[in-house]
């Protein structure tokens, strides 16, 4: 069953040492938030050499190995210093996740749930 909450993201550029992808989110509980148009403003980049040098993922935001803008559709976002919008942490876990089976970034990742 579907809460009705996702997003998407898609690769935008990839060098020996960033990839960056644009990100958009939806929410089909929320009219205001349905994003029918596919809005894709929001920005996630990564710097490869930094996920070596800090493997554990709870650092990842402190140490800028992963960078987030929020998307002009954020819904809902952590509290505290960062303001992340929630649903980057499932998009950016599914990106690592590929990465770790094919050894190569995704063009394309979605979430939904």
């Amino acid at each position: 069953m579907s809460i009705g909450v996702g997003g998407v993201a898609y690769l935008t550029s990839e060098d020996e040492n960033l990839v960056q992808y644009k990100y958009g989110s939806f929410n089909w509980n929320n009219p205001e938030h349905y994003n029918d148009n596919k809005i894709c403003d929001g920005k996630i980049t990564i710097h490869k050499d930094l996920l070596s040098k800090f493997p554990d993922s709870s650092q990842w935001i402190t140490k800028k190995v992963i960078e987030i803008v929020n998307c002009s559709n954020c819904w809902a976002k952590t509290s505290g210093d960062f303001e992340i919008e929630i649903i980057v942490f499932s998009l950016i876990y599914k990106i690592l996740e590929e990465y770790k089976i094919s050894n190569s970034f995704p063009e394309k990742c979605s979430v939904h749930k």
